[in-house]
């Protein structure tokens, strides 16, 4: 009471807020209720609205890793060889950045299969053995069985609940799966058969190959020194067949080696003895190929992609609803037989994925990665068309999805700030209508010395109060409607009027006590009441006192 005596604004403001000596009267309890009825909605909403994205998010990276880490040449995406990349070795460097958490190779596909009820389409991915970080997400949605695939050597595998019962299969039934390969390199060598030995078909190029060293100058120990205007025209009439990429794979390959040769003796360093022999027998390898013996080798090709395979289920797990989560999970070295990654010695896969600490905040990661990445150097490239690392953070993948989930969340932001703004223009109204009652005894206070600085006072603490009242009670009530979404949830739905219906998303209703998204709705329901009372004060507290004295 001392305070309000010594503070005439503030012990006026309070007066008027309780003109009938009641805790509160029916103006100023309206007042409050909407103040915190519009804070409660737009917490609730966005906390819900926020859960969601959070519950979505986790289910998605559950099967998502972090990163990609693909090679592409000419945008096509080719497979990581040891022999090459040593991927293993990059594997291992990229484990030890720190925020990590996990990093194994990637390889999956989408295959038929079928039991002994039906069959249908799948998606399979691989699960590198004893890679517990890479099973760590996977562990809590098995429902039978294990992910255990000991060494990884036997035909094994661990499907989804859907598709289990889909096919009616549980643990210990065989899977009969045949992969679809690519359609587009299925395609690709069909029409690859329909043409000729291209090499064979450029005469000048069939030619100039084995007598590249007709007319070049000696060296030591029986070497040559080939011109390098001679060889950049051999080189670039390769290229062009490389481009073109209708090439047989033996043609491809041999005419790839004969440009890395070239590249090295572009600068007329000499072509020694063994060098020109290998030259010369290459040359008479690629001039004996046979098509139908090609074209054998391209339909085998064919025949690998689509090997079907019997494997025994091990396990069972349930994957979120509407998430994408793979079919089949295989152990990587069946995983690599299927998909033809392990031919002829040399150990491949798709890319490398990379889990890290805080996928939102993976900047640093990113750098790091990217710097460990082995550069091709020209002469490695020379034979070939450029390539490329892409590392593909998750963000990307769902790029749409992140968008449509942010973007609702800002128009319901916006939606919800347009009813706080008309609750503002009622309190606003109020506030006039108060005013006006109040003008014979705002005139009394001008006639005593009173400022306008004074009388605007009173109604801005009335905003004051009103809106650190309205905006705490507001919190208030949506902690509590939070704690008690889902009963009050199902009691809506009982009458067909469930606001936020989750079957669609197969979880329940979720919520995010984010402190940020509570003190900011309150402060700007804050600020906006304070905005609504000072207005009607403004003009108020520039009224002629004797006017208002002497009206009715």
């Amino acid at each position: 009471m001392k305070f309000l005596r010594r503070n005439l604004s503030l012990m006026l403001a309070v007066r008027y807020l309780n003109p009938l000596r009641t805790f509160f009267s029916i103006i100023t309890l309206i007042c409050l209720l909407g103040v915190a009825l519009g804070v409660m909605v737009l917490i609730v909403v966005l906390s819900v609205m926020e859960g969601l994205q959070e519950e979505m998010e986790a289910r998605t990276l559950a099967f998502t890793p972090h990163f990609e880490v693909c090679l592409y040449d000419d945008s096509q995406r080719i497979a990581l060889g040891e022999s090459e990349t040593h991927w293993n070795d990059l594997l291992q460097k990229i484990q030890a950045i720190p925020g990590v958490t996990c990093a194994y190779p990637q390889i999956e596909g989408d295959a038929f299969v079928s039991g002994d009820a039906s069959r249908s389409m799948a998606r399979f991915s691989a699960l590198q053995p004893g890679n517990d970080a890479q099973l760590k997400p996977l562990q809590p949605m098995l429902k039978q069985g294990s992910f255990d695939f000991g060494a990884g050597l036997d035909q094994e595998c661990v499907i989804s609940l859907r598709l289990a019962q889909s096919l009616n299969l549980g643990v210990g039934d065989k899977l009969h799966l045949i992969p679809m390969g690519s359609q587009d390199e299925i395609a690709a060598v069909y029409s690859l058969i329909q043409l000729p030995l291209q090499t064979h078909e450029d005469k000048e190029l069939m030619s100039a190959l084995p007598s590249l060293f007709e007319g070049s100058s000696p060296a030591e120990e029986g070497g040559s020194i080939v011109a390098p205007e001679k060889l950049t025209a051999l080189v670039d009439r390769m290229n062009h067949l490389l481009v073109e990429n209708k090439l047989r794979s033996s043609e491809k390959k041999a005419l790839q080696e004969f440009c890395a040769d070239a590249a090295d003796h572009l600068a007329q360093q000499p072509f020694s003895a063994p060098e020109k022999a290998r030259w010369l027998a290459r040359a008479n390898e690629l001039a004996a190929l046979d098509r139908d013996r090609e074209d054998g080798k391209a339909v085998k090709e064919i025949n690998r992609m689509v090997m079907p395979m019997d494997l025994a289920v091990v396990g069972i797990y349930q994957p979120p609803e509407n998430m994408p989560g793979p079919g089949v999970y295989l152990p990587l070295p069946i995983a690599q037989e299927i998909n033809g990654y392990n031919q002829g010695g040399d150990d491949e896969v798709m890319g490398i994925c990379v889990r890290v600490d805080n996928p939102h905040e993976c900047g640093d990661s990113l750098r790091r990665i990217m710097d460990l990445l082995p550069r091709f150097r020209e002469e490695e490239t020379a034979a070939s068309l450029p390539r490329e690392w892409i590392v593909l953070p998750w963000t990307k993948s769902f790029e749409q999805w992140y968008k449509l989930i942010a973007n609702e969340r800002i128009m319901m932001s916006f939606v919800l700030s347009i009813i706080s703004l008309i609750a503002s223009f009622c309190i606003m109204a109020v506030m006039f209508t108060v005013s006006l009652q109040r003008r014979r005894e705002i005139a009394v206070l001008q006639a005593l010395g009173a400022t306008p600085v004074k009388i605007m006072a009173i109604f801005t603490w009335q905003g004051i109060i009103i809106g650190l009242a309205g905006a705490l009670l507001g919190v208030v009530f949506a902690l509590l409607v939070l704690h008690f979404r889902l009963e009050i949830q199902s009691a809506l739905a009982a009458v067909n009027l469930d606001p936020f219906p989750m079957e669609a998303h197969g979880i329940t209703l979720p919520a995010a006590y984010t402190p940020s998204t509570f003190f900011w709705q309150a402060f700007r329901a804050f600020i906006m009441v304070i905005i609504a009372a000072t207005i009607p004060a403004l003009f108020i507290s520039r009224q002629d006192p004797a006017k208002a004295l002497r009206s009715n």
